[in-house]
């Protein structure tokens, strides 16, 4: 090798160490940015030169510089981001719930039920209006408890869908970041990625694909170009330079609004079966629908068969007109299709005039009205209905423009009553009710109540005599009820919170056992793309002393070409 060749072979290594240091002084720089993936030059050996028969290595030479990434372990980190993230909503929505219904608090619904319960059973030993009025003032207490609990938990599920179109947004942002710095990484990288990479830029991108993993269940691949793809539930978001947009879209379920997000193109929905996208879907449909659905089906049974009880009673005073609190969707159909929440059954009720002005206590007189839904010709319409009481002499029966029913006494002597009722027709019409409603969001108490609370049906023996109907209304809670497997109102609201408890205490388990995955995988990804400061430190000690081994190498060949040069 001549000795302008050992120059040459000093300078490459100069060079190479320059590229090194440099490389190494860039990732130091960056150990604290967030998603940097740490660089590496990649050395080989210069091209050899050939003298006589002897081949010369002409020194080292930067062959690349590659960012340190597993991208096997960061498919899988992305796999697991996606899973806590959803994992993290769900628990979330928990806590939330259970913060709402406070059940350690002593003003729970639990507690306002027990409440509800022992005002009634004082009824029975203190027979008086005051004593009634207190009944329903807890009634309201109660059904005011029951609605505001469904409509802070229906919040929560609108607040969902806020976030539904925050979400939209930022998708749209991600993968248009990530489709411009495609672009960016092939032009930088001339299309043949393994070469020199575009680390700053492919940093940038992998920061955009983990947040958009943890937003949807993301399928990320990497072409030879450079270019990545990205699709979720079998359609691309991104493909080589271009990219799908979405959308949010608009449903209604079970009475509640639904926002989804959708592809542009074609309407299609965004399947996801992981991020926080399908945590949302888990919580406002799963786990905030859930609830709601319970809560509903606690305060219709709650409603219709303590009505059902309730309806068979009579209080101090009787009516001289009452109207229905509940409308069929025609009159003219049959009662048990009729669209009433609770439809009756076959069976029979009795109406009682009673005549205020015979005897001490006056009289009443019962009047046998059979509701006829055997499921044979003939069954009984809300039109029918009406027709066979109005036929009773002393009373007018009517259906009224809202397809109520609506009963008046001809004679202000007489007032009415209700007893004996197999058919359940009262209760689902709303005659003679304590409660109103037939789900969480519509529970209240009869307004004739709250006017007047001497029409409490605490009797069973006849208007203003006794309190027999109010003992029944008191073991109501420990009732089972046959339409529900048996089970009890305060069973079923027990249900509600058993179900919410252990479902917060899975979600939880979950969620803890996802973020320790994530965290492990996150290691397993950092040890090999993060930045170690002592790390670099050491490669940084080697590229020097390298450098300065070069030099001093150098300075020597300068010392011989001179001692050349003065022969």
């Amino acid at each position: 090798m001549s000795l302008f060749g050992s120059i040459q072979l000093a300078g490459n290594a100069l060079n190479a160490m320059q590229i090194g240091l440099q490389v190494v002084g860039n990732n130091i720089a960056n150990a604290n940015t967030p998603g940097y993936v740490r660089e590496k030059a990649i050395f080989s050996p210069a091209p050899t030169q050939q003298i006589g028969k002897l081949t010369l290595g002409l020194g080292v030479e930067v062959d690349a510089i590659v960012q340190q990434i597993d991208r096997f372990a960061v498919d899988r980190l992305r796999d697991a981001s996606g899973d806590r993230a959803s994992a993290d909503i769900q628990e979330k929505v928990y806590r939330d719930i259970e913060a709402i219904l406070g059940e350690l608090s002593d003003t729970d619904i639990s507690t306002e039920l027990s409440n509800f319960f022992n005002s009634i059973d004082n009824v029975s030993g203190e027979d008086s209006v005051p004593v009634r009025e207190l009944v329903v003032e807890q009634g309201v207490t109660l059904t005011t408890k029951i609605a505001n609990l469904h409509r802070r938990v229906s919040v929560l599920g609108n607040d969902f869908n806020q976030q539904v179109e925050d979400l939209a947004s930022e998708v749209n942002t991600l993968a248009e970041e990530v489709r411009q710095l495609n672009l960016n990484i092939v032009t930088i990288e001339g299309g043949e990625a393994g070469n020199t990479e575009a680390g700053g830029l492919r940093s940038q991108r992998q920061s955009a694909l983990s947040r958009l993993s943890e937003i949807v269940d993301l399928h990320v691949t990497e072409g030879a170009s450079g270019l990545v793809n990205l699709s979720v539930g079998g359609q691309f978001l991104v493909f080589e330079g271009t990219r799908s947009k979405v959308q949010v879209d608009y449903s209604t379920a079970d009475g509640q609004l639904q926002a989804k997000l959708e592809f542009v193109q074609d309407g299609s929905d965004l399947q996801v079966s992981g991020g926080e996208l399908h945590g949302i879907y888990q919580a406002r449909d799963g786990i905030v629908g859930e609830f709601l659905g319970q809560l509903d089906r606690f305060a219709g049974a709650l409603a219709n068969e303590f009505n059902k009880q309730f309806s068979s009673g009579q209080g101090i005073s009787g009516f001289r007109t009452v109207t229905g609190t509940e409308a069929v969707s025609d009159a003219g159909f049959v009662l048990d299709e009729a669209g009433l929440t609770f439809a009756p059954v076959n069976g029979s009720f009795d109406l009682l005039l009673h005549n205020k002005e015979a005897g001490i206590n006056g009289q009443s007189t019962p009047h046998t009205i059979q509701v006829d839904l055997n499921g044979l010709d003939g069954d009984d319409t809300l039109t029918t209905l009406a027709a066979k009481i109005d036929a009773i002499e002393g009373v007018t029966a009517e259906v009224t423009v809202e397809n109520k029913l609506r009963l008046s006494a001809d004679s202000a002597d007489v007032e009415l009553g209700f007893s004996n009722d197999t058919s359940g027709a009262l209760a689902s019409l709303g005659i003679n009710t304590f409660f109103t409603g037939d789900s969480a969001a519509t529970l209240g108490v009869n307004q004739e109540l709250q006017n007047d609370a001497s029409k409490f049906a605490a009797s069973n023996e006849g208007i203003g005599d006794g309190t027999g109907n109010s003992v029944a209304l008191g073991a109501f809670q420990y009732q089972g009820l046959e339409s529900y497997e048996g089970n009890t109102v305060t069973d079923l609201y027990d249900q509600l919170i058993n179900s919410t408890t252990q479902g917060s205490t899975v979600a939880s388990a979950v969620a803890d056992g996802l973020r320790n995955f994530e965290a492990t995988l996150d290691a397993s990804v950092q040890s090999l793309s993060g930045v170690n400061i002592d790390e670099e430190a050491i490669d940084m000690i080697l590229l020097q002393r390298t450098y300065q081994a070069s030099a001093r190498y150098l300075s020597t060949l300068s010392e011989l070409l001179d001692v050349l040069i003065n022969i």
